[in-house]
């Protein structure tokens, strides 16, 4: 009887310790925009395991007949990293050693928009992207069935960033043409990851997964020096950890005739591919379409198009470029970088 009286005491005293704990873990999560991102860089930022190395499976356009599946690896250590990756027919290898990067590809211009798999082991963490942007209040919004904080980061690309206020991780990362979503976390040694990356684009009034990196794994690693041999006629460009990445000035909008929009429906958005020299201007270009009325109208504009080259310190530096240019939607005139984060 005296065991049951106790475990009737008890019972309430729990309970309320339980909640009076959840309240003190709501005070202590971050409050202001640059807090979220500073808590979620001191959870989420790896570099404190390196050396190490990043395996993962990566899926484009999954679930359509188009689906093309691959690996990317990623080393790091420290003042040197390798990323390799191989989709199918498709290979690239690029690697940074001290204050050079080398890039070498089977084709001449990069499959679009999987150049940013090569960051793939900090994607989540924005505070070396964002820190210094500025931002709008924290609001609450629902984000993969759960209650967020999230705030929209106003630069020159703006996008809006959320968070999980508990565990202090990114959650998504929402822009105007796609959604980026963070999930299946995973600790190692004190640090968080997320398993699953999913690339969420906009058709027709839906969203569709047009990227997904799964099966992300990190671990600890001892590398060789052949880790880091430089492969042979890589392209060679000058890098360094605290680069300010190159910004467009004027990029006005190629205009292209009814007709060639209707024969190109199926491909409504086209890659262009180039380098941004020292002078801000965009060389090498090259047009993921082979339609004459498409890729003409975009080599004549790019001719107009400036930027503020990349910078290390006080010195430019080239660097590579690629631009999702859309058939239709964004009207005459205009620049083709810039938008706000659409609705969700």
């Amino acid at each position: 009887m005296k065991k049951t009286n106790l475990f009737a005491t008890l019972l309430p005293l729990c309970a309320c310790l339980c909640f009076m704990a959840t309240l003190l873990r709501a005070d202590d999560a971050p409050s202001d925009a640059k807090q979220l991102l500073q808590a979620a860089h001191e959870v989420s930022d790896l570099a404190s395991l390196m050396p190490y190395e990043l395996h993962a499976t990566i899926v484009i356009n999954p679930g359509t007949t188009n689906e093309k599946k691959g690996q990317v690896t990623i080393y790091r250590d420290h003042d040197r990293w390798r990323t390799e990756l191989q989709i199918e027919g498709y290979a690239e290898i690029k690697m940074t050693v001290g204050s050079k990067l080398y890039i070498l590809r089977s084709t001449p211009m990069p499959v679009p928009q999987l150049s940013r798999l090569a960051d793939t082991d900090h994607n989540w963490d924005k505070l070396a992207d964002d820190g210094d942007a500025k931002f709008s209040d924290v609001s609450k919004k629902k984000v993969q069935n759960q209650t967020a904080s999230c705030f929209d980061v106003k630069s020159a690309q703006r996008h809006r960033l959320c968070f999980d206020p508990a565990r202090k991780v990114l959650l998504e990362n929402l822009d105007l043409q796609r959604a980026i979503e963070y999930s299946d976390y995973t600790e190692v040694d004190h640090h968080f990851f997320p398993g699953k990356i999913t690339v969420l684009a906009e058709f027709a009034q839906s969203e569709k997964p047009i990227l997904v990196v799964q099966d992300i794994k990190v671990a600890k690693a001892q590398f060789t020096a052949s880790s880091f041999a430089v492969p042979p006629r890589s392209l060679e460009f000058d890098t360094c950890t605290d680069m300010q990445p190159a910004k467009p000035l004027q990029t006005p909008r190629p205009e292209f005739s009814p007709m060639a929009v209707r024969r190109n429906m199926n491909a409504p958005v086209v890659g262009v591919y180039g380098i941004i020299g020292k002078d801000g201007n965009l060389q090498g270009v090259k047009v993921l379409n082979s339609d004459p009325e498409i890729q003409q109208p975009i080599l004549e504009i790019v001719k107009k198009w400036h930027y503020t080259p990349a910078m290390c310190g006080s010195s430019p530096v080239a660097t590579e470029k690629e631009i999702q240019i859309p058939l239709y939607g964004g009207g005459s005139g205009g620049d083709v970088e810039s938008g706000t984060p659409r609705g969700r």
